[in-house]
């Protein structure tokens, strides 16, 4: 399978960003997420977190900086269905390339005050599990099917505030924002002998931590 032209274009500006960066290095970021629509009787996303790793430079003495990472979003759902005696558990990986630039309001601060736009392509795969009640047991242990499958690419975008607090090496911080990844874009194409097909769509809040190392 080809990937889109867009996709390729992402990764060609990741290696011209690498190779050409005299100042930057090395950055992580994870995060937890929270759904901004919920499925009926669910207590869903729970284990739910995102991870980006790659590259981060910055420039304009320090009030602007450029991204290119990796990233994998793992969104989990859980909710009871036939008169609560079944229960779905299941999966939406997205995985893919992000690029994002940044504005440093403050940059000579000792908390250090960013906004930042995440523009993000992947691919999505989903998983899911049924489950039956088992009165034996007291619980779900019953497993009665499983799913997976390759869903589909997809462009998201991502807002976010940071707040960094630099030292010797690099920085650490907190980052707070929205991301419109659709937490049912892997589930939603799931068919399943026990449930009707969802129709589940919904962004993501998230809360995180980051380290940038600085060459």
């Amino acid at each position: 399978m080809k990937l889109p032209a867009g996709l390729v274009l992402v990764f060609l500006l990741c290696g011209a960003l690498t190779a050409r960066a005299q100042s930057g290095g090395l950055l992580i970021r994870v995060g937890a997420m929270q759904p901004t629509a919920n499925l009926s009787d669910s207590n869903l996303t729970k284990g739910s977190f995102r991870v980006n790793i790659g590259y981060g430079k910055v420039f304009a003495g320090g009030h602007a900086g450029l991204d290119v990472t990796g990233f994998a979003d793992v969104m989990k759902y859980n909710f009871y269905f036939d008169h609560f005696d079944k229960r779905f558990k299941g999966t939406t990986l997205y995985s893919g390339i992000a690029i994002t630039p940044n504005y440093c309001i403050n940059p000579g601060g000792e908390i250090r005050v960013s906004i930042a736009l995440s523009i993000k392509t992947g691919y999505n795969w989903g998983y899911g599990n049924v489950y039956g009640y088992s009165e034996r047991h007291d619980n779900y242990s019953d497993k009665l099917e499983s799913k997976s499958l390759s869903a589909s690419y997809s462009f998201a975008y991502s807002p976010m505030v940071t707040f960094a607090i630099p030292g010797n090496f690099g920085s650490v911080g907190l980052e707070l924002g929205y991301d419109s990844t659709n937490y049912g874009t892997g589930i939603n194409r799931l068919r399943s002998n026990y449930y009707a097909p969802l129709k589940y769509n919904s962004g993501y809040l998230f809360a995180g931590v980051f380290f940038r190392l600085h060459h």
